[in-house]
């Protein structure tokens, strides 16, 4: 059982993180850029180390154990708390400075009003003592970070509710349909694709939000799975998977004739996005003038 706890617990610590906010070791090997062996071998110091067994995985999955639960809801509240500390320390030589954690989901940056990025600078405007710290991160590890303190607010897209948190409605984004040039839906005519022909085509599912195209498809069978968007963007572009993507994301491969949007007058839909926080969040008025106009 850990005593003390070390530096290499920390790191084996944050590695557990990570794999648990991928949804597994596979995922978790691009973000921690290693092998996945590597991956599997500090899991297993960990749990050596901690003397409990944290998740379970094979052939039907990962899957946390109860104590896998226990121990990375303490080991995500004690990050959040070294974070918090560092940043406290850090601005003990500025006095009135104050530091945001703010999370951002990836693929916003071609958003053709540039809401985001405006918003964030007529903010640094009128704070230009407050440190912004910016996390790029999945739909689940925004709503994750939020919740167990990590960051002080996030954009994210709306796929439930969680008690205790605000949502202020920020923009609405457009996806829709893509294959990649080289899929046999590229050059059909959207009237000639049929159900028939979607229900057996390869396609890509959003691993942080279950049956999203249900509305669409009466199959959940997928080819992939992809947390973020220029995951799906790779996989289109090869020319086998179709996947859905936001429009302002998808529109320099459309006009460079390598992608293109599959019976774009129905199969696309709209994603509300909010920036959420915690209701009592101790720098709730500085979150609240992020994106007052």
């Amino acid at each position: 059982m850990i005593g003390r706890v070390s530096d290499i617990d920390l790191r084996l610590l944050r590695v557990f993180l990570i794999v648990v906010e991928s949804g597994g070791f596979a995922l978790a090997t691009a973000r921690l850029n290693v092998a996945e062996s590597t991956v599997s071998q500090h899991m297993s110091d960990l749990e050596r180390r901690l003397g409990l067994r944290l998740c379970d995985r094979g052939r039907a999955g990962f899957r946390l154990t109860s104590a896998g639960e226990e121990v990375y809801r303490a080991a995500s509240e004690m990050m959040a708390g070294l974070d918090q500390f560092r940043a406290q320390v850090k601005t003990l030589a500025r006095p009135g400075a104050q530091r945001l954690a703010i999370g951002l989901p990836d693929a916003i940056v071609t958003l053709d009003d540039g809401l985001v990025a405006e918003g964030l600078g007529r903010f640094q405007a009128r704070h230009p003592v407050v440190e912004l710290d910016l996390s790029v991160l999945s739909p689940r590890q925004l709503e994750r970070g939020v919740i167990d303190g990590r960051l002080a607010c996030a954009i994210a897209p709306e796929h439930r509710r969680v008690a205790g948190m605000d949502y202020r409605s920020l923009f609405s984004e457009q996806n829709s349909l893509y294959c990649g040039k080289g899929h046999p839906f590229f050059a059909m005519s959207p009237d000639r694709i049929d159900k028939d022909m979607l229900e057996s085509a390869q396609r890509i599912s959003r691993g942080y939000l279950e049956r999203f195209d249900a509305q669409f498809f009466e199959n959940d069978r997928y080819a992939a799975t992809v947390t973020e968007t220029e995951g799906a963007a790779v996989l289109i572009l090869g020319g086998r998977l179709i996947g859905f993507l936001p429009d302002h994301y998808a529109a320099p491969w459309v006009a460079a004739g390598r992608m293109r949007a599959v019976a774009p007058d129905w199969l696309r839909f709209s994603v509300q996005f909010h920036v959420i926080r915690k209701r009592d969040h101790p720098q709730a008025a500085l979150i609240d003038d992020l994106y007052r106009g």
